[in-house]
């Protein structure tokens, strides 16, 4: 990763970070576990969050090796904003890996001792392993506060230059929360959707051709269209990881703070999901006029 030497900023950055270590000291508190299990949740808890920043951080490098550039050499102020939190960002990272990867050696020494547990004492320690780790774990909820600090003030000083930095799974997060709430209204339906298809079957063994079966024929195409189109939005909400990468082309984006227009995957999303609501709406006055 490109990064610019310059000792004068390496200080601020040192400075700034050691303040804000300092200052969080006392605001921040320990895993809290009170078996192995828990424990291995931490420890995923932590690796999850490493992992699901590695290919974010990819995009930003990129962005942020453009734009320090650019400010280096034609807006010195924004640069001094944006460099050092970038560093604290990184730096807070590269930090929550290492003391992780030491978490992990003292519970890998733990699990391949016969006879140790979390209380035990190792031979060349006063602590046991469970006080080891908490003490540890510690420096890791440090490390994130210090990154979230630093992205927080890496999109202000973007934003002196009417920047705005854009992570494309914050405008997508919820909808997740959304499939789940679409598909609990769904699922009310799904015994009046098993009487008509009763009746259907019925229908279709007498087949008189009256205005009956025409009718009970008609409003099954009815209903398939709106399974079909719900069905669709719901693999749109599934796969919408893919498909904002795709349309955006980066899973970090910075662009002008003056363009408010949403991306087309919200658009969609916003559309879709009132849509969805008023073919449920629909269904529920079929279904209950049979």
């Amino acid at each position: 990763m490109f990064r610019i030497n310059s000792i004068r900023i390496r200080v601020l950055v040192l400075t700034g970070t050691l303040f804000f270590f300092t200052d969080c000291a006392g605001r921040v508190k320990p895993w809290k576990f009170y078996d192995t299990h828990s424990l291995d949740v931490r420890v995923l808890d932590a690796k999850q969050w490493l992992d699901g920043l590695e290919l974010v951080m990819s995009d930003l490098d990129e962005i942020m090796d453009r734009e320090i550039r650019f400010y280096l050499d034609n807006d010195i102020r924004i640069y001094d904003r944006i460099d050092p939190s970038y560093d604290a960002m990184t730096s807070s990272i590269d930090r929550v890996d290492s003391v992780l990867k030491k978490i992990t050696s003292i519970y890998d020494l733990m699990k391949n001792t016969p006879g140790d547990s979390l209380g035990s004492v190792p031979e060349d320690s006063s602590l046991s392993y469970s006080k080891m780790i908490q003490s540890s774990s510690k420096d890791i909820a440090l490390a994130k506060k210090t990154y979230f600090r630093g992205l927080k003030n890496l999109k202000k000083g973007f934003r002196k230059d009417r920047k705005k930095l854009i992570f494309i799974e914050d405008k997508y997060s919820h909808y997740q929360k959304t499939l789940y709430e679409l598909k609990f209204k769904r699922d009310q339906f799904q015994m009046d959707l098993k009487d008509f298809d009763k009746i259907l079957s019925q229908v279709l063994f007498k087949d008189d051709g009256s205005f009956h079966t025409k009718n009970v024929i008609r409003i099954s195409k009815r209903l398939e269209s709106y399974e079909e189109k719900m069905d669709a939005f719901e693999r749109f909400l599934l796969n919408i990881d893919k498909i904002a990468l795709n349309e955006v082309g980066g899973r970090v984006i910075l662009r002008s703070a003056a363009n408010k227009n949403p991306m087309k995957f919200m658009k969609r999303y916003d559309r879709g999901s009132r849509q969805y609501l008023e073919t449920l709406k629909d269904m529920r006055k079929i279904l209950e006029n049979i």
